[in-house]
């Protein structure tokens, strides 16, 4: 997960049931209620709409410093997206169980207000929603978090109970369309699959929307509790070619090793491949650790192209797959922490015409 120009190789459960809490949650809910001034004016509130489109064609929407205005949703409409990811940070430090969000301190796209009213321009844009918590840590790969004992790991988890129900009380009352429980914790569900059992089961009876969980591409097939979710979420950072500018042709080959597990996870289970976040930075050997957000090397349109193209002429018309989301967009206030050229986003790139098109063949 490319965490603002970071990205990884990629417990008892409880719940908060005081006063105190409950009230958090209310005040949360009533206050994230996009106002009728500035950019949301005049954006009534839809029901969910049950159906998922037949591919759902994702764009992560980077969370902005500012209020955005609904025009900023136009962008991905001309690509065909049909679903936005929002990406409300949480942030922690090394071994420490605390974990910071809501912060004054932080963007605006990644507090309650931002969420709230980014869910409401997307629906009235006629796109549905996934909203993905993700947790960023400044030296540390979140897959690996470790806590030195039982009560730490407690505080840890309800720290985490509180910014995922946060974010879940919002989802729900907005009608967010799908909800994310975390993004690359591969250790804290391997040494805590108690809390995660019960987390998931505790969200499904609140929340009505779809429900899945983004796991890294190399320990994906970990995860326990696929068939309790609606889709299985892969960060789809496969490497596929050692070359600086591979062809589709041989990235195509590069693919053959990873389609046959997602497949034969998909039908085991019956939930089909979801790529909560796919893409590559436009650079030589883009395809060689999509993953390294801080590779060097220089400008290369046609690699980060090629890429795209292979992705979607391998997986986005087979049966066990659902779509996914490209990563990532700006808004016009925002910009990446490296050089625009040579960032994942395909905005402005070739590579954004190969996402129109294949968008454009499955959009409805």
């Amino acid at each position: 997960m490319p965490l603002r120009g970071v990205i990884g190789r990629n417990r008892k459960f409880v719940l908060m049931k005081s006063l105190t809490f409950c009230l958090l949650l209310s005040w949360l809910v009533s206050a994230c209620v996009p106002s009728t001034t500035s950019s949301t004016s005049g954006i009534s509130l839809p029901q969910r709409n049950e159906m998922q489109p037949s591919r759902i064609n994702g764009i992560s929407l980077t969370a902005s410093p500012a209020p955005m205005e609904s025009v900023a949703f136009d962008s991905l409409k001309q690509v065909h997206a049909n679903y936005v990811c929002l990406l409300p940070f949480a942030f922690m430090r090394s071994n420490e169980p605390k974990i910071y969000f809501n912060s004054k301190h932080q963007w605006w796209g990644e507090r309650p207000e931002g969420v709230a009213a980014c869910i409401a321009m997307a629906h009235h844009a006629g796109m549905k929603v996934m909203v993905k918590p993700q947790i960023w840590m400044h030296d540390h790969f979140t897959g690996d978090i470790q806590f030195r004992d039982e009560a730490q790991w407690k505080e840890f988890e309800e720290n985490y109970t509180a910014y995922i129900f946060s974010l879940l009380h919002i989802s729900d009352s907005m009608k967010a369309d799908m909800f994310c429980l975390g993004t690359e914790l591969d250790s804290f569900v391997k040494i805590r699959p108690q809390y995660w059992e019960h987390l998931i089961d505790t969200v499904r009876s609140i929340y009505s929307g779809k429900l899945t969980y983004a796991e890294n591409w190399d320990c994906y097939h970990d995860f326990p509790f696929w068939q309790k979710l609606d889709y299985i979420g892969i960060n789809a950072y496969f490497p596929l070619s050692d070359e600086a500018t591979p062809t589709t042709e041989s990235l195509k080959s590069g693919w053959k090793k990873y389609c046959e597990p997602m497949q034969e996870l998909s039908v085991k289970t019956g939930r089909q491949i979801l790529f909560t976040e796919f893409g590559y930075r436009s650079i030589d050997y883009c395809a060689r650790q999509p993953w390294n957000a801080y590779d060097s090397s220089p400008k290369n349109y046609e690699a980060q192209r090629n890429a795209y193209e292979s992705l979607f002429s391998t997986c986005w018309n087979e049966s066990w797959f659902a779509g996914g989301f490209s990563w990532k967009w700006f808004d016009e206030r925002t910009e990446p922490d490296v050089s625009f050229e040579t960032d994942y986003t395909p905005q402005g790139k070739p590579a954004a015409s190969v996402l129109r098109s294949w968008y454009a063949k499955s959009v409805n």
